[in-house]
């Protein structure tokens, strides 16, 4: 499906975007161009048609094999995803129990927040950012305090 213009050339890509609650999170992109060589390898096979010219054809081709593999792709992805979900389920847990040791350690009204945040030279966008870090970190925390403090002020 790549149409090169005389200006331009669009690049062919299968994109899905990952929202949960109406927020893009991540997104997941195929790259036709690069996938095609791999699927097609007659590479000056005569168009069966005469009324359609060489590109046109090739886009219409292109356009119906991906969508039929992304079709197939999609019952693939449903296994993994069923095979993934068991790990999804402990990541809420140990999330859940992050957040327990967060609020332990900080406090667990916004207020409690606040003033933690204006003991240091760090903004409330810095904390949520260290929050946030925090969750996606796999490694054990032992001082939850002591990490604050130090975040983003390398010991000298």
């Amino acid at each position: 499906m790549q149409q090169t213009n005389s200006k331009k050339e669009v690049q062919s890509e299968v994109r899905v975007v990952v929202e949960v609650d109406g927020n893009p999170i991540g997104v997941l992109n195929l790259d036709i161009d690069r996938l095609w060589p791999l699927i097609n390898h007659r590479k000056r096979d005569i168009v069966p048609v005469e009324w359609l010219d060489g590109p046109k054809f090739d886009s219409i081709m292109r356009a119906a094999v991906i969508k039929r593999l992304l079709s197939r792709l999609e019952t693939h992805l449903y296994a993994a995803l069923g095979n993934e979900m068991v790990k999804a389920e402990l990541d809420v847990e140990s999330f859940k129990l992050k957040a327990e040791s967060a609020a332990q350690a900080f406090g667990t009204t916004q207020k409690q927040v606040e003033k933690m945040v204006a003991e240091t030279d760090n903004t409330s966008v810095d904390f949520y950012t260290f929050f946030w870090e925090y969750l996606l970190d796999d490694r054990d925390v032992i001082d939850l305090k002591k990490e604050w403090k130090s975040w983003r002020n390398p010991p000298r």
